[in-house]
């Protein structure tokens, strides 16, 4: 039996679906590149605000970036952005106040009688009080969630956009009808000044 070589056209054909299918694999192998350089480059942000804040404040890297960490992992869970919860950290403590370096609790929480945790005693507007510790990253930021959810008049700061960092600050500043998170007037635009200052926004993209 004699084998006619192929045709023309029929070579045409293969080549053809050779290159296409050459370039969707080339393609797979692209996007997979573009996930593991994403992946990076969050990760490298992540690192590059906690270093921005540190260096900002006099702060320590190593213990700022796990709060930040922390904040990003547990977003959803605690239903605050991110950039809330560290922009609050940030204004309150600077990751390098007395109580914070005593107590591990960058956030200014105190104890009251729902909490049932160690404390930390601080002198504080003319009296010992008590404030509550932390013995991680991880249990300050899941802990300061259950604080927002546990009351009510917060309500309208876990309601808003992960994305509006504003909306979210001033649900959680005092008003004539509720109390708020500081009795300083000022409070909400200083915590937003943080946010924007630092360009914690991006914390929230991840």
């Amino acid at each position: 039996m004699i084998h006619k070589p192929f045709s023309s056209s029929f070579t045409t054909f293969l080549l053809m679906n050779f290159f296409l299918v050459t370039k969707h694999l080339n393609a797979q192998s692209g996007e997979n590149d573009t996930n593991s350089s994403l992946t990076t480059t969050l990760n490298e942000s992540i690192h590059d605000i906690s270093l921005r804040i540190a260096n900002t404040y006099g702060a320590d890297i190593y213990t700022v970036e796990p709060y930040v960490e922390a904040a990003v992992l547990y977003e959803d869970q605690i239903g605050i952005p991110a950039s809330v919860v560290i922009g609050i950290a940030v204004y309150e403590s600077s990751f390098k106040s007395y109580l914070f370096q005593h107590s591990g609790n960058p956030f200014g929480i105190k104890a009251g009688k729902d909490w049932a945790g160690p404390v930390f005693i601080k002198h504080d507007d003319g009296a010992d009080t008590p404030f509550r510790m932390y013995i991680s990253p991880e249990e300050a930021v899941l802990d300061f969630g259950r604080f927002i959810r546990a009351r009510h008049w917060y309500d309208d700061a876990r309601v808003c956009p992960r994305y509006d960092y504003r909306c979210v600050v001033e649900g959680l500043k005092k008003t004539d009808l509720e109390p708020g998170y500081s009795t300083n007037p000022e409070w909400d635009e200083k915590v937003i000044e943080v946010i924007e200052r630092l360009g914690l926004q991006g914390l929230s993209a991840y």
